[in-house]
């Protein structure tokens, strides 16, 4: 969880001074100028609690003068924005390439560390792994595969781990 942003120390000193009404409105204009619930409870000692904040935002004030005019509303920091990667979309498994995995996939799932290398289960294994490895390779995600050939992300994952070692 994101931690609040902390309020200047001057703009705390100011509200510990403010009460009733001059307290609601500073608090309404903090709010507006982009302060978060949280963040303003924590300018106060002993911390308010968030929910008390809001409802001094919420409050119907009557218009006033207002006494704190000769101290500028800071504003908030500017939060960094973390740039995320974009994923390239997946070219997605072809028709024929899906057949194929769906009909070896029950052969394949036979395979024992044991099993001769002439049996049926020890080809469909090695097939379907590097079906898997070049479609991987090619932009296919996991998911897709593990889809398409019925078995868990994780079985998929160490089957492509495997192909492209």
């Amino acid at each position: 969880m994101a931690k609040a942003q902390e309020l200047p120390q001057a703009e705390k000193e100011l509200l510990a001074t403010l009460h009733k009404e001059q307290l609601w409105r500073r608090v309404q204009e903090l709010n507006e100028a982009g302060w978060s619930l949280q963040s303003i409870a924590n300018g106060f000692i002993p911390e308010k609690r968030r929910s008390t904040i809001r409802s001094w935002v919420v409050k119907e004030l009557p218009e006033r003068e207002v006494i704190t005019a000769g101290f500028p509303i800071p504003k908030p920091p500017v939060k960094k924005v973390k740039s995320r990667r974009k994923r390239v979309p997946s070219p997605g498994i072809p028709l024929d390439e899906q057949l194929r995995i769906a009909r070896l996939s029950p052969l394949a799932r036979r395979y024992r560390a044991r099993t001769a290398p002439s049996s049926s289960s020890f080809t469909a294994n090695v097939e379907l792994t590097s079906i898997a490895g070049d479609l991987y390779v090619k932009g296919v995600t996991v998911s897709e595969l593990a889809r398409a050939s019925g078995v868990t992300y994780r079985a998929m994952k160490r089957r492509v781990d495997k192909a492209t070692q």
